[in-house]
């Protein structure tokens, strides 16, 4: 492996480390509402373990990309003390507490994570595109828990299936916004996948999340720019199909005829997330 190579793969794992670290000081501050550097520095001290060939920058410095991510991002401004992080919110003035977020943002915040997780690992390319459900859980749990061995607890784990399954009750399928499929392994076993669903195709702003993707892992932008291609595409036919409805509702209607000739400002369906 040249010297570039190991240059890349070293980004790439960083950019790795960061995003687990950015996500489990996230889902601390809304669980305790605190975060022990002790326990970053063991998601930290894992990662260096697992792959000795890469050479990670110190925690500190690491903390510090994540710090700024934080700041840039949500508007969070760092305060330690002793072996405890804690966050206060720049916009508010006011340092977090638990559990602060109401069921429909922590649902948002479940459904964002995962309609930009399919979007930026799907290979559009692919015999089978979209990801598969063991890929899909696998990150869920991985971002969205706070323990040192990545794993849901079995309450929070019963929550998230009943949103993400591949059946029709799961409330991200029964909405529109997930959809999956079915088919049969080489091994004559059951695969189901999920991409996108309608009302996420229709109504999500996929721009927005893979730029959220990018600032949240700290991710060279060259490396999302097929993504973010995609995304672009997409966002364009969304517009599209927005205007292509205006225009028909108004065509056949005297009255919102009469205003679209005088250059009326009509408001767009459909809001995004």
């Amino acid at each position: 492996m040249s010297e570039t190579d190991d240059e890349a793969q070293t980004s790439r794992e960083e950019d790795v480390l960061a995003y687990e670290i950015f996500f489990w000081i996230i889902h601390g501050m809304s669980d305790k509402g605190v975060v022990k550097v002790s326990e970053l520095r063991k998601l930290y001290q894992k990662a260096v373990m697992k792959n000795r060939s890469i050479q990670y920058r110190s925690l500190q410095e690491m903390l510090k990309i994540v710090n700024k991510n934080l700041a840039q991002w949500q508007g969070w401004d760092a305060v330690l003390q002793d072996d405890r992080l804690t966050y206060v919110n720049l916009n508010e003035q006011k340092t977090f507490k638990a559990n602060v977020a109401s069921e429909t943002e922590r649902t948002l915040g479940v459904l964002k994570n995962a309609l930009m997780y399919i979007f930026v690992a799907t290979k559009p390319n692919s015999t089978h595109p979209g990801v598969t459900h063991e890929e899909l859980m696998s990150y869920m749990e991985a971002s969205m828990s706070t323990h040192p061995d990545h794993k849901l607890t079995s309450e929070h784990m019963e929550l998230l299936t009943k949103q993400i399954a591949p059946n029709a009750r799961a409330d991200f399928i029964r909405k529109g916004y997930l959809a999956f499929t079915k088919a049969m392994n080489e091994n004559e076993e059951e695969v189901f996948r999920y991409e996108w669903g309608p009302a996420a195709l229709q109504t999500v702003d996929p721009v927005h999340l893979v730029q959220m993707f990018q600032k949240l892992t700290g991710v060279d932008a060259t490396q999302l720019t097929e993504q973010l291609e995609r995304a672009k595409e997409l966002k364009a036919k969304q517009i599209g199909e927005v205007k292509v409805g205006i225009i028909f509702s108004v065509t056949n209607s005297k009255e919102f005829q009469f205003y679209f000739q005088r250059g009326a400002v009509l408001p767009t369906r459909g809001k995004q997330i």
